[in-house]
């Protein structure tokens, strides 16, 4: 196993790991401390259920796409030899990772901030 492949199977791992957390925050109404940014309480936010609510489909989409991205990685640079392809694959993903990353402190700023 290279660098590289390992690289991808931790990838792939995270994005399971966002999946696992979304559904979990969907479900009990507590956010993962991995979501959020230190500087906010969900004990003490203004609207916790809005913030879940307003984040649920981009964790979902970040966490499949997060998958995603490791997967064609491991495809593409590793099965069948293209590294540039694969290079352009991770060029895109931290172009939305980076989009998501000022939605979600949009979102904690708007419904995490105590009142």
């Amino acid at each position: 196993m290279t660098t590289m492949n390992l690289a991808d199977t931790i990838i792939m791992f995270v994005g399971f790991y966002f999946l696992v957390s979304t559904a979990m925050m969907k479900v009990h109404g507590r956010v993962n401390r991995m979501l959020i940014s230190k500087k906010y309480d969900p004990q003490k936010a203004r609207d916790l259920p809005g913030f879940i609510s307003c984040m649920y489909l981009p964790n979902l989409v970040i966490g499949f796409v997060t998958m995603a991205v490791g997967a064609a990685h491991f495809v593409v640079a590793d099965i069948l030899g293209k590294e540039d392809i694969g290079i352009y694959i991770y060029m895109a993903y931290v172009i939305l990772f980076v989009i998501y990353a000022f939605r979600l402190a949009r979102a904690q700023k708007k419904y995490l901030s105590p009142s």
